[in-house]
């Protein structure tokens, strides 16, 4: 095993190969990384942009409520508005 030519031939190739091995490794787990940043980026800014159309959005959405809930009230008022005029032409029907 202590022979020259098996570990110039045999040993060091080896060697090199798993070092060329871990290199490419290592180089492709920082390409990786970076093109995750790169897409987290890409996110954050898509989502930025987007925020003033969901605050938008909400905004419009929250006034819309407010006024289907006075519109709810204007019904209620309505009805007992009616009522009160039929129950006022009953009364005066009955007096005649």
């Amino acid at each position: 095993m202590g022979d020259p030519v098996w570990i110039e031939h045999v040993v060091f190739p080896l060697v090199l190969m798993g070092m060329t091995t871990l290199a490419g490794v290592a180089v492709y787990r920082l390409a990786a990384r970076w093109i995750d940043r790169k897409h987290d980026r890409q996110v954050l800014e898509m989502q930025r942009a987007s925020d003033p159309d969901v605050a938008g959005l909400g905004a419009r959405v929250d006034a819309l409520e407010g006024v289907v809930g006075r519109i709810q009230e204007l019904e209620e008022r309505l009805d007992f508005a009616e009522r009160l005029l039929t129950s006022q032409r009953a009364h005066d029907r009955l007096l005649r």
